[in-house]
C-alpha cells in the first residue's frame, strides 16, 4: 500500500484554534447529509477533521459514518491539487442509512470541485 493512500495522524486536523479558524473563515459546502468547511492554506499537505454529533445516532452508527468518511478521504486525498484544511461534519441524522459508496462519490465530487475551483 502506498503511503499516500493512508490516513496517518500527520494529516488529521486536531489543533482546536485551527479548526475554529476553518469554521469561522472557511467556505461551506453541503454533500447531502455531510457538511464541509474548508480553507486554502500554505502548508505541505492538506489536513482533515471528521466529526459526527451525538444526535446523529447511537455510537456504532456514528463510528460507521466516521469510518466511511475517513476511508473516502484516504482514497481520494492524493487527487487534491492544492493544500486545504478541511472539516467534514454530520450534524443531523441522515434520512437514509449512509453507504460507503455514496460517501466515496460525494467526497470524490467535492475534491473534483475543489480542483476545478482552484484552476479557474
Amino acid at each position: 500500500m502506498s503511503l499516500r493512500n493512508t490516513f496517518p495522524k500527520e494529516v488529521r486536523l486536531s489543533h482546536s484554534p485551527t479548526i475554529r479558524e476553518v469554521f469561522e473563515q472557511g467556505v461551506y459546502q453541503s454533500l447531502g447529509p455531510i457538511g464541509v468547511k474548508y480553507k486554502m492554506v500554505e502548508a505541505e499537505s492538506s489536513l482533515f477533521s471528521i466529526s459526527v454529533k451525538k444526535k446523529v445516532g447511537h455510537a456504532p452508527c456514528r463510528n460507521q459514518i466516521k469510518r466511511f468518511i475517513r476511508e473516502a478521504v484516504r482514497q481520494e486525498r492524493s487527487h487534491l491539487k492544492n493544500v486545504y484544511n478541511i472539516c467534514f461534519f454530520v450534524a443531523n441524522s441522515p434520512k437514509r442509512k449512509l453507504e460507503s459508496a455514496y460517501v466515496l462519490r460525494q467526497v470524490r465530487r467535492f475534491f473534483n470541485d475543489l480542483n476545478h475551483e482552484a484552476s479557474d
